[in-house]
């Protein structure tokens, strides 16, 4: 199993760089009056479609750039489409059932990767580095769900 410290400094320093929007909006949520609160809010929402569908697209190109061909290119693909899906219906649905949404989608994501590093798919780090991103996005989400429902 890798370390944090054997993650390479450029995926570790922008991955991490890419759950501001997550913890930020959280603070936001949390701080500001309204209406910047739901401003911030849909804005860590729509970030949050816009990263499911990255970490979907992280398995189509896996696909490109494997010599995989016919048949075993249905569950690479498959899955890779299915996060832009997702988000989607996220973008549509009122604030509670997105983040829920977006929250269900991330974990599921961290959850195929998981097993896409294991199987070999992807560097041992990635799998590190996917459950910290993973935890820091859930943990801003579910912070702003508290609010939303409060």
């Amino acid at each position: 199993m890798a370390t944090l410290n054997e993650i390479p400094l450029p995926a570790r320093l922008l991955g991490f760089a890419g759950t501001l929007p997550f913890l930020g909006g959280a603070v936001g949520v949390w701080a500001l009056d309204a209406p910047w609160d739901w401003v911030v809010l849909n804005a860590q929402i729509y970030y949050g479609c816009a990263i499911l569908s990255f970490l979907g697209a992280v398995h189509w190109g896996r696909a490109l750039g494997s010599s995989l061909e016919g048949e075993a290119l249905w569950r690479p693909l498959a899955w890779s489409v299915t996060p832009a899906l997702i988000s989607w219906v996220a973008a549509f649905a009122k604030p509670d059932l997105a983040i829920v949404i977006l929250i269900s989608g991330l974990t599921a994501a961290y959850a195929v990767d998981r097993s896409a590093t294991a199987l070999g798919w992807f560097p041992a780090w990635y799998g590190v580095l996917r459950k910290s991103l993973t935890a820091l996005a859930v943990a801003g989400l579910g912070a702003s769900l508290v609010k939303v429902l409060a």
